[in-house]
């Protein structure tokens, strides 16, 4: 079942990536999914659909996604339905997972999608017990929130929402807005807090937000013809679909800031500390003195898709402190040490020296391009920009497009007020690493 689930996940991905190019509406996007294949109205596998889902991450962002409803099925007072979501986006996208909810909600005789209910709510089994009709695809337990495991999500956070309308779903941004007294009602749940699940706010914040975009799809079904709040939620489709299309217009159409080389050869510099006279900086010198970007411009360079950002300090300075989005590969403990190539229990891709660096293995030069691309822009960081300059001397001398490559400077030189609200600065957090590589071919003696 899963593997189908999966598949028409991929497919409904493409049609939206197709969807955007040529701005067709959700509606259309729908209509296509219903129409041009074995799927819709009466046939077995009924009316399939992509609907907008306001994914909020750990630190509350938020942002749009998209979920997946794979299956409806309206019963007699209720409608059963499947929904693909991505609960978790703040770890590596090999551990997000896609989570598939069961959820039945009803159909109420007031002819009001205010007053329709979550019947069923469920990440195994169906209400009968017969299917497993969901799948929990967030981390068991939330590393944050270890006591959060997924059987206490299903004895006490899951079964909150039972019973809740429309109109009490809605209204909610986070967990935050939860009533103390309305979640420890019920017979045995006297003692339970909200607050307890402040730690696993990722899966339970979008367990949430799941379940508010399902009740606006559930408010498109024909059942809530003339409700004028069921219209007012079809619009919401429609609303953020526009948001969204205005969102990348906006991203595609503006022009990045065109990169200066990475030398600035109007500055200049000491080249031995009791020189009197400044020396210009020429091409080829890697040191931060001449990076033509660095802690004074930095900002205007950011978040660039053309760009790769790299930390090169240990994971333990790293862990204490760093810019967001630069990722972190330890030079001195994974790319050079002097000795690597003459001492087998160093495992680092080279030694010798930065200049004339010597391969300690025969993948040394294939792992180094999997580390910094050729054909990318990449931008180096360290504690004070030294690292930097020796790991560009390397990559120059081992084949690389210098052009391409900027050192700028270290961590030590971002302590303005305007890179604040962009440093991590969890010194606190101690980290004790072992590096090594597994599977390679040493060629050094």
């Amino acid at each position: 079942m899963f593997k189908k689930l999966i598949a028409f996940c991929l497919a409904a991905m493409l049609l939206c990536s197709v969807a955007y190019a040529s701005e067709l509406s959700l509606g259309e996007v729908n209509n296509y999914l219903n129409t041009s294949a074995k799927l819709g109205e009466g046939s077995k596998a009924n009316p399939v659909a992509v609907i907008p889902f306001d994914h909020i991450d750990g630190p509350k962002d938020e942002d749009l996604f998209y979920a997946f409803v794979p299956f409806k099925y309206v019963a007699r007072s209720y409608v059963k339905y499947q929904v693909t979501f991505i609960s978790c986006t703040c770890r590596s996208a090999d551990l997000n997972l896609w989570t598939t909810a069961y959820v039945e909600l009803t159909l109420p005789s007031s002819g009001k999608i205010e007053d329709s209910a979550v019947r069923t709510l469920s990440f195994d089994q169906d209400s009968t017990g017969h299917y497993m009709g969901g799948f929990w695809g967030d981390s068991n337990p939330p590393p944050t929130a270890p006591t959060r495991t997924y059987d206490v999500f299903k004895e006490e956070w899951i079964p909150f929402y039972t019973g809740k309308t429309c109109g009490q779903i809605m209204p909610l941004g986070t967990i935050d807005d939860i009533d103390a007294a309305d979640f420890a009602a019920g017979e045995g749940r006297e003692a339970l807090t909200v607050d307890a699940w402040t730690g696993a706010t990722v899966s339970a914040n979008n367990v949430l937000r799941m379940l508010q975009a399902m009740f606006r799809y559930h408010a498109m079904d024909s059942f809530f013809d003339g409700d004028e709040k069921a219209a007012a939620l079809r619009e919401v489709f429609e609303d953020k679909r526009q948001a969204a299309e205005a969102t990348a217009a906006a991203a595609a159409s503006a022009e990045e800031a065109a990169l200066p080389d990475p030398v600035d050869t109007t500055k200049t510099y000491k080249a031995n500390k009791d020189d009197t006279v400044e020396t210009p900086c020429e091409e080829g010198n890697f040191g931060p003195t001449c990076s033509a970007i660095n802690n004074t411009n930095l900002r205007q360079y950011l978040g660039r898709t053309d760009v790769m950002y790299i930390d090169l300090r240990d994971y333990s300075d790293y862990a204490k402190k760093h810019l967001r989005n630069f990722e972190c590969i330890p030079y001195f403990a994974l790319i050079f040490n002097a000795n690597a190539h003459t001492d087998a229990s160093l495992p680092q891709l080279y030694g010798g020296t930065p200049t004339d660096p010597v391969p300690v293995y025969q993948e040394s030069d294939e792992i180094l391009a999997a580390l910094f691309p050729q054909n990318k822009t990449i931008f180096l960081m360290c504690q004070s920009g030294g690292r930097v300059s020796q790991l560009m001397n390397l990559l120059k001398a081992r084949g690389w497009d210098m052009s391409k490559v900027y050192n700028v400077g270290g961590m030590a030189q971002y302590a303005s007020a305007e890179y604040r609200d962009i440093v991590t600065d969890t010194a606190e957090i101690t980290v004790t690493a072992t590096y090594s590589f597994e599977g390679l071919t040493r060629i050094a003696p």
